[in-house]
């Protein structure tokens, strides 16, 4: 069954590769000088003693880059949601071939517990890996800026709780709806409409605001 698994999933393992090894050569090619130019400007900075308007201004560097790799983190998980869990038990169901896997000495369970093992571990080997490629990239922009929560949900382990999520929300909705292309729609308006209710509905309450008083000059 595994090996069954894996060869209808090698289309999708084939993209994601390639996929991947595009956005290694990205993040090589443009990271180092990256991280070389943030250390000249702290060394630059730091023989004046002043460092906040130089590393504000370097913050605000390669900002299309950054907005498009940022970009690829937050739509990573939902991509593997519509195109690895929603068709993944659907196309079976839509097509009838999982009658056919039942009749090879197959349990249910297994035939559930196999799929959702090999797919779910790749979606999430997948999320893992752009965010720390990105991640990477990104490191020498983020501590320049010193906002870790205006790119939290791009950096570090949270990608890969999204593309769990949103492969866990393609593999229910396929299970319910039973047809490939409207759980891969359901998915796809769940998925945004969830990361933006947390966005702006949950996030900004899961802290107290930290508040500062200074007396007047």
């Amino acid at each position: 069954m595994t090996s069954l698994t894996l060869r209808q999933f090698r289309t999708q393992g084939v993209v994601a590769a390639s996929g991947l090894a595009l956005l290694a050569a990205l993040v090589l090619a443009t990271g180092p000088h990256l991280a070389s130019l943030y250390a000249q400007t702290l060394r630059a900075c730091s023989a004046h003693g002043d460092c906040g308007q130089q590393l504000s201004f370097f913050s605000r560097d390669d900002t299309t880059l950054r907005n498009w790799l940022d970009a690829v983190v937050i739509a990573v998980p939902g991509l593997i949601g519509i195109f690895w869990g929603a068709p993944l038990v659907a196309r079976e169901l839509e097509s009838g071939t999982y009658r056919l896997a039942w009749t090879q000495s197959v349990t249910r369970t297994r035939w559930v517990a196999v799929k959702l093992a090999v797919v779910s571990l790749a979606a999430m080997a997948v999320a893992g890996l752009t965010s720390l490629a990105v991640s990477w990239w990104a490191s020498p922009l983020d501590a320049a800026s010193q906002n870790v929560f205006g790119s939290f949900d791009s950096r570090g382990i949270v990608p890969i709780g999204y593309g769990a999520f949103a492969f866990c929300l393609g593999v229910a909705g396929g299970v319910v709806i039973r047809r490939s292309l409207p759980a891969m729609a359901t998915v796809l308006a769940g998925f945004t409409g969830i990361r933006l209710g947390v966005d702006e509905l949950v996030r900004p309450y899961l802290l107290s605001p930290v508040g500062a008083r200074s007396p007047l000059a």
